[in-house]
């Protein structure tokens, strides 16, 4: 997924093409040709096989529509928007094909392999179980599963079937949370690998260098970056003001325009790469979301993440609470007031992280060979 605005999903599609030219291989991110939404993976054939599951599961229509409007009612500047397109175009450079050039390339030996990447491409809850993002178009041979999220503790039924088959054709495995090597062996009896995402496989050294990023100035202003995907609780806006007033510092709230804004000073615009330099001069990180999370913790940044409000849509905290857990940082999830701004060890994240680095790159080595 590199489509949308979502810093998660344009970093580690970034981060994995990276990644794969470090291994010596050039990277392409595919994009499929006929979306009728600009800056969105939205076509015909997809909403059309919604519909019709909806039909079949009536009791799930208020839920879905409810999820759809909270996501589109998220207001992006104008400026968030073009620095996101900008970022798309510069740094992914997607190649867009239709579904069968896709299938013809597949076959072409310039092709060594294709990978599906990171974010939540094989959602549990799906109502379109996307075929790309299982790799369907190209030989089983070709195909690499690079540290998908299924985003939930387990597969909803009516999905069960078709996600047991595609998961089954591939032959290199590997998912990004714990709770996704359970799922995976429950369903298909394969042991799949547990592995960081590919945002967290770059340290903070190597992204600096391919995002250009500056160092903050000494005498700027600073900041508590407070990256919230939903509004936050009470108690996290309790939280961060908590923390504000404590140390002096501003709130600048990301990734869009808020309603309520008494618990922020500023919400700037941003796209990709200003996320990251926001993260890393950041006197703390207060979020609630993912890779919120696994960017502070790479820039080794004071950081406390709450439990998102996820309002109409499923709960998804597997995956965060499985990485705090594998940097022995579990205490920063929804953390006592007394925590808040507590002194974070970070040596026991930054061994692990190497540690987990190095597997990432022996798993795509072997896979790739």
């Amino acid at each position: 997924v590199h489509t949308g605005f979502n810093y998660g999903s344009a970093l580690q599609a970034f981060a994995s093409k990276m990644i794969l030219q470090e291994l010596g291989y050039q990277g392409v991110n595919i994009s499929l040709k006929g979306s009728i939404m600009q800056g969105r993976d939205v076509r015909i054939k997809k909403i059309a096989v919604i519909a019709l599951r909806l039909l079949r599961q009536p009791h799930n229509i208020k839920k879905r529509v409810s999820v759809y409007g909270d996501n589109i009612s998220k207001s992006y500047s104008e400026q968030t928007k073009t620095l996101f397109t900008n970022f798309r175009h510069n740094k992914i450079k997607p190649y867009s094909c239709t579904w069968n050039q896709l299938k013809r390339i597949a076959k072409n030996d310039d092709y060594k392999a294709f990978v599906c990447g990171s974010d939540q491409i094989w959602n549990a809850e799906a109502l379109y179980v996307d075929p790309q993002y299982y790799l369907r178009f190209a030989p089983k041979d070709k195909r690499i599963a690079f540290a998908p999220s299924f985003g939930r503790d387990k597969i909803a039924n009516y999905n069960k079937g078709i996600i047991t088959k595609y998961i089954k054709d591939i032959p290199n495995l590997s998912v990004r949370e714990e709770s996704g090597v359970s799922i995976i062996k429950e369903l298909t009896n394969k042991d799949a690998t547990h592995l960081i995402d590919p945002t967290l496989v770059l340290d903070a050294k190597k992204w600096d260098e391919y995002l250009e990023l500056q160092e903050a100035i000494l005498d700027s202003e600073k900041y508590i970056l407070a990256y919230f995907l939903n509004e936050p609780s009470d108690y996290a806006k309790e939280c961060i003001k908590k923390l504000a007033e404590k140390h002096k510092l501003k709130v600048i709230a990301l990734p869009y325009q808020r309603e309520v804004t008494d618990w922020l000073d500023f919400a700037p615009d941003a796209g990709p790469v200003e996320f990251v330099q926001y993260v890393k001069n950041a006197s703390y990180v207060c979020t609630d979301s993912f890779h919120g999370t696994a960017f502070a913790v790479n820039y080794e940044v004071p950081f406390n993440t709450f439990e998102r409000q996820y309002g109409s849509a499923g709960k998804q905290s597997s995956r965060l609470v499985s990485f705090l857990k594998l940097v022995s940082l579990e205490e920063r999830f929804n953390p006592s007031m007394e925590l808040l701004d507590t002194p974070i060890d970070f040596r026991e994240s930054k061994f692990v992280l190497e540690s987990e680095r190095q597997k990432s790159l022996d798993y795509l080595l072997k896979a790739l060979h």
